[in-house]
């Protein structure tokens, strides 16, 4: 009976140090975001503030980094030839994020085409050989994953990650060899950082985790006493 009660007590406490343990292995994440507002390119270097990882929560695993832009504006365009022609609208822009050096870049675009006549006589961006174009728009996401530990060490501390945010307007025309043309050309910018971390885990003190063990094993002996009085009767 004696080392039938050291069993139970050895596998109880080994069972409450597995509960003590347990999620230790478990990851958590948390995110930040930042971004701009729409701006008439070009756009040089806006800072977009992201809040660092705190140390104190636990251990950086890795850093999922995303990038969204989106571009908006509008356009107009006359031929001036005297013949009709097709006309390609590229509505575009190169948006780019960066730290020390360019981390994420995208483009944006939206691209349509016309077949308008002949020059009508007035340059408007209407009639028969021209065009406006109301609210163009387009927009393009770009993500990028780090584990690299000497990477991770500049999202790690106190403070804002402050990332530069450009946008250079690329768009263009492509018709008549004779043509008016006009862009207005605004940008905005959006960033998500999410840090994936083992968290701090609080450790219970060994005597309270003997007592736990104890208590379970008093229990289980407990139980299989019973179990004998029942069956001996």
């Amino acid at each position: 009976m004696t080392t039938t009660l050291f069993k139970t007590i050895g596998a109880a406490t080994t069972l409450a140090g597995i509960i003590a343990t347990a999620g230790a292995a478990n990851a958590a994440t948390i995110s930040y975001s930042g971004g701009t507002d729409f701006a008439l390119t070009d756009i040089i270097d806006q800072s977009i503030n992201v809040q660092k990882f705190d140390a104190s929560l636990g251990t950086l695993k890795s850093v999922m980094l995303e990038f969204d832009g989106a571009i908006a504006g509008g356009a107009g365009f006359e031929n001036r030839g005297n013949r009709a022609a097709q006309v390609t609208v590229k509505f575009a822009s190169d948006l780019t994020l960066k730290l020390d050096q360019i981390l994420l870049s995208i483009n944006p675009q939206n691209i349509s085409t016309y077949q308008v006549a002949n020059y009508d006589g007035t340059t408007d961006s209407a009639g028969a050989s021209g065009r406006t174009l109301d609210n163009l728009s387009a927009a393009q996401s770009g993500s990028q994953s780090y584990t690299d530990s000497q990477i991770l060490q500049s999202f790690i501390g106190t403070g804002n990650l402050n990332f530069l945010f450009s946008a250079i307007a690329t768009s263009e025309i492509i018709g008549s060899g004779n043509m008016s043309s006009y862009f207005d050309t605004f940008a905005k910018a959006g960033v998500k950082v999410t840090y994936d971390y083992d968290p701090v885990q609080s450790v219970p003190e060994s005597s309270t985790t003997l007592g736990f063990g104890l208590i379970a094993g008093i229990s289980l002996l407990s139980q299989r006493k019973k179990s004998w009085l029942k069956a001996s009767n």
